[in-house]
């Protein structure tokens, strides 16, 4: 469903609910014999609407307001008692209608805690609000001669049907606000008010030296309790017994699993994905023990996945290539769950790496001000983040990154670059060393290698990338290749395989490359593939004993 300010969009096969001044545009189709049962076109798979959390909500004191959210809210409780509103539905997402009424639009979000993109339209207002992680997408459509956005909505693929011919789809920048005045044409200038976005140093107050321990051993403690703190949060808004995790056996996800365990979170179930010979597998089933979850081993097939492209293309929305290799995973485990396993969230340890410069590639950082100005750019960049909400909703899934909590990354982006950049060859030093002697991780896990978890779904010898791109370039013509620097202007593929998932996009969101404003590229000119496995760094990488070398530093 979208929002429209343009009387063009209104068509006789639409139902048209109207808010004020603005329309809102859904498209039903009937899924069952329940005549109440009605739900946006276009958005189910096996009868299971994966799109019922974008449902308006509205609000009987508040008439003329209504909401389109694809937030989880984890604080919500917290403020109905902080600012005494009740819930009117079964839905948290409700709380921003209050806060809003209550505070103001940017005052509200400074109070909320959770994962958010959502467009409010109050009579004479409308507003277009994306947070500062990057994981859930909102679009809008922009047309040269008008001065602001004509319709907007959750997903890009929601606009593709209503979209003129000389009209972009354009993404709401992390942590921002659009908004603009219903009762006249959106304004000429369309402000963006950024509220809140990771890679900023903070203003933190911190005691001074206390009971002998310093001020950077207390800020490292508080590290500590804040990532317990935001993942025990977003437990408390799963059903019990519906709780899952993607374990890979590195670092990030091994956290979140023993914070689980101590929480005595019932029936965990844990997740990981791979080919028969991903060298992972094994440290993916010793994490599961230790933390005594339900295991289930997922078989990935490249062949198979391959087959899946169109579809996952459809979805992610992008034509990537580091996006659509996971979002291949992704697919595969997504489908599982939906098929074998219900739960109701999804714990990912995505983001982590983003805050805390953990691609080897930082190692090539001169000094502590190019390793700050690079990650800076990185994570205004959410390359493949908003890939896993995409494809997780589509199967009911919600999927949720403790790492990419403001409380986290303000925290953590707190300490100074001098800290935070690579030491003696191990990325993600000073996180390992603030995590070192806690019940957080142990310490065979805590100076593992980090391997990207598209790399680590199968082995060195058989890496099923270049199986895909076999199979990419055998699909490809060749005289159409070369000919992609006059048919693609804009992020130009350079590869069979980024020419196969760009050809692949276009036919599906046709004039619309600019929905992908960046493709990934590693930095430092370590190497042209996403995959760390293909950097010319990669062997140097792994000749680093983590443990030994942190030993003879004791």
């Amino acid at each position: 469903m979208l929002v429209s300010w343009d009387q063009e969009f209104v068509a006789d096969k639409n139902k048209i609910f109207k808010y004020g001044t603005i329309k809102l545009v859904v498209r039903f189709q009937k899924l069952d014999a329940d005549e109440t049962a009605w739900y946006p076109e276009c958005t189910s798979i096996d009868n299971i609407p994966y799109a019922a959390k974008y449902r308006p909500i509205t609000v009987e004191k508040y008439p003329g307001v209504v909401l389109i959210p694809n937030a989880d809210i984890f604080n919500y409780q917290e403020l109905q008692e902080k600012y005494g509103f009740e819930l009117q539905s079964d839905r948290p997402e409700e709380a921003l209608i209050h806060m809003y009424k209550l505070l103001g639009i940017t005052a509200a979000l400074n109070e909320i805690q959770g994962e958010y993109s959502f467009i409010l339209c109050d009579n004479e207002m409308s507003y277009l609000v994306r947070d500062g992680t990057g994981t859930r997408g909102l679009c809008y459509l922009e047309y040269p001669h008008r001065s602001g956005p004509m319709c907007a909505a959750l997903r890009a693929s929601l606009l593709t049907s209503y979209q003129h011919s000389v009209g972009q789809i354009r993404h709401v920048p992390l942590g921002s606000i659009i908004y603009g005045d219903n009762r006249k044409e959106w304004r000429r200038k369309v402000f963006t008010s950024v509220f809140r976005q990771p890679g900023y140093r903070p203003d933190l107050l911190t005691p001074p030296c206390k009971n002998g321990i310093s001020l950077l051993g207390q800020m490292r403690a508080r590290l500590r309790d804040i990532i317990k703190q935001i993942i025990t949060t977003r437990n408390k808004s799963a059903t019990i017994g519906k709780v899952g995790l993607l374990l890979s056996g590195g670092l990030n996800s091994r956290v979140i699993g023993n914070v689980l365990r101590d929480s005595q979170v019932k029936g965990l179930k844990t997740f990981f994905v791979g080919t028969k010979t991903a060298h992972e597998r094994t440290s993916s089933e010793n994490g599961a023990m230790s933390i005594g979850s339900i295991h289930h081993d997922i078989m990935f097939d490249p062949k198979q996945a391959f087959e899946e492209i169109t579809k996952v293309i459809e979805l992610a929305e992008t034509y990537d290539t580091a996006s659509i290799r996971k979002a291949l995973l992704l697919y595969t485990v997504c489908k599982y769950i939906h098929q074998h396993s219900a739960i109701d969230v999804l714990f990912c340890g995505e983001g982590l790496d983003d805050i805390a410069g953990s691609q080897i590639y930082y190692k090539q950082a001169k000094c502590a001000e190019e390793f700050q100005t690079t990650l800076e750019n990185n994570l205004r960049r959410p390359i493949g983040r908003e890939v896993f909400d995409k494809i997780g909703s589509w199967f009911g899934i919600r999927i949720v990154f403790p790492f990419l909590d403001p409380l986290f990354t303000s925290h953590y982006l707190s300490f100074t670059s001098e800290d935070r950049i690579p030491r003696f060859g191990i990325e993600k030093y000073f996180l390992r060393v603030c995590l070192d002697h806690s019940e957080l991780i142990t310490e065979d896990v805590l100076w593992k290698h980090r391997e990207d978890w598209v790399d680590s779904a199968s082995s060195f010898d058989r890496f099923w990338v270049k199986h895909l791109q076999r199979l990419c370039s055998k699909a490809v013509d060749n005289e159409e290749f070369a000919k992609r620097e006059e048919t693609y202007l804009h992020n130009t593929p350079t590869t069979s395989e980024e020419f196969f998932y760009r050809q692949t996009f276009e036919k599906i969101f046709p004039e619309q490359q600019s929905l992908v404003p960046v493709i990934f590229r590693p930095s430092f000119g370590v190497g042209t593939d996403p995959s760390p496995r293909t950097w010319n760094i990669y062997p140097q990488h792994l000749c680093v004993d983590f443990l030994a070398t942190v030993r003879m530093m004791v």
